[in-house]
């Protein structure tokens, strides 16, 4: 099996670079032959495997980014269930532990969190490392919540 895997990866090493050259050499337009007269193909060299591994390792430009965090109240417990939402829409809830994990295109990722009771938090990720929202309480949250529920009540008994 290892030799197999060997020959396999060496085969490559051999092939991958004469495609890539035979891709990128210019077409030439074809000679008519003459009667009597040789034709004589040119060739590009082939470029060295360093050369191919250096242009297939440069970063991709919508490469897919891991975003982890917490979300938290003011007091730094965690907020079980809270709602984290990415520029492009997509909305995930944070575990027991108010621990998040969504993956962005963009290059500086946007995201928002927010939790009933609390107010909303938005913040744009420059890094790769855990991010922390710390979300305040709105004020008086209990009476609005109160007033909302009388007057729904009320319309829908009329």
């Amino acid at each position: 099996m290892k030799y197999l895997i060997r020959t396999v990866g060496s085969l490559a090493c051999v092939v991958f670079p004469l495609v890539v050259a035979a891709q990128s050499a210019p077409k030439a337009a074809p000679a008519q032959a003459k009667s009597g007269a040789e034709q004589v193909a040119a060739v590009a060299p082939a470029p060295s495997t360093a050369e191919v591994v250096k242009k297939s390792a440069a970063p991709a430009k919508n490469a897919v980014k891991t975003l982890t965090g917490y979300v938290l109240n003011e007091e730094g417990k965690p907020l079980a269930g809270a709602t984290v939402i990415s520029e492009k829409g997509e909305v995930i809830t944070t575990n027991a532990d108010g621990q998040f994990m969504i993956q962005s295109t963009a290059a500086t990722p946007v995201l928002r969190a927010s939790y009933a009771g609390y107010q909303e938090m938005q913040l744009p990720i420059n890094t790769l490392h855990p991010t922390t929202f710390r979300l305040d309480p709105i004020e008086n949250y209990q009476k609005q919540l109160k007033k909302q529920s009388k007057a729904a009540n009320k319309a829908w008994k009329n």
